[in-house]
This record gives C-alpha cells, sequence and structure tokens, in this order.
C-alpha cells in the first residue's frame, strides 16, 4: 500500500540516466514536459504573491529566454529554471528592481563564466528591462 514517486533532471551535472533494471520495477512512467510560459507564472505568482501580473509575465519569459539561450550557447555550468525564477521574482519584490534583481539570482544562477554572464544580459535582459546602469 505504497506510492514511490521519483523524479530527477538528467540534463543536470552531476545526473546521469536511471539504471534500466530500477526503471524496469516501475509500474508507471511518465514523462512530463516544460510547462508553458502561464502556467510558469501562474506558479510563480502563487509562491510568491507578487501582484504586478505585466511585470511577472516579463520575468517568466525572460528566464525562458535566458534558459534558451544557454542551451543554444552550451553554456552548462548553472541552471535556469522554476527555483531561479521564483528568486528572481521575489528579490524583484524585495527590491523593487527586477534589473538589478537578476544579476543577483537568475543570471547569477545561469553560470559562473564572467563573460557568458555579460552575453546573457546583453541578449536576454537589456532588451527587456534596459541597459543595465
Amino acid at each position: 500500500d505504497a506510492v514511490i514517486v521519483v523524479t530527477t533532471n538528467i540534463s543536470y551535472e552531476g545526473c546521469r540516466n536511471l539504471n534500466q533494471s530500477f526503471i524496469s520495477r516501475m509500474n508507471m512512467i511518465i514523462d512530463i514536459d516544460e510547462p508553458t510560459t502561464a502556467v510558469k507564472t501562474k506558479r510563480v505568482k502563487n509562491i510568491t504573491d507578487f501582484t504586478d501580473d505585466d511585470l511577472l509575465k516579463k520575468i517568466v519569459e525572460t528566464g525562458e529566454k535566458i534558459s534558451e539561450y544557454c542551451k543554444e550557447m552550451q553554456i552548462t555550468d548553472g541552471t535556469c529554471g522554476m527555483r531561479e525564477l521564483i528568486s528572481w521574482a521575489q528579490s524583484a519584490m524585495i527590491m523593487n528592481d527586477p534589473q538589478e534583481s537578476a544579476l543577483y539570482t537568475i543570471i547569477a544562477a545561469a553560470t559562473s563564466d564572467s563573460d557568458s554572464r555579460r552575453d546573457i544580459i546583453s541578449a536576454c535582459l537589456e532588451p527587456v528591462f534596459g541597459r543595465i546602469r
């Protein structure tokens, strides 16, 4: 009378494919697609109580652009997902500055390489939020 749920992010550093004998013991295997922008926005809003819907949508869409940019440019030493979006939204509420908040949350989490950070900022953040001061 037990239900066991196993999740993994096999694309993350340090993770690997599940062992075939382990998979063989599962009765059901469900691959879940990445949530839509609307679903991500709703989840971040529910977790953070973010009140500016237009700004939150820009944050989520920009986070998706950052994630896609990192994949395209093969920037793989960081992460850019829901936890980083939540951190960015929370920080933006506290600092009242989404651009500055991005630097210390989603940009910092995406990579530790300073050149790659500058590239992400110019390609993804500045077109939406303006030039970094």
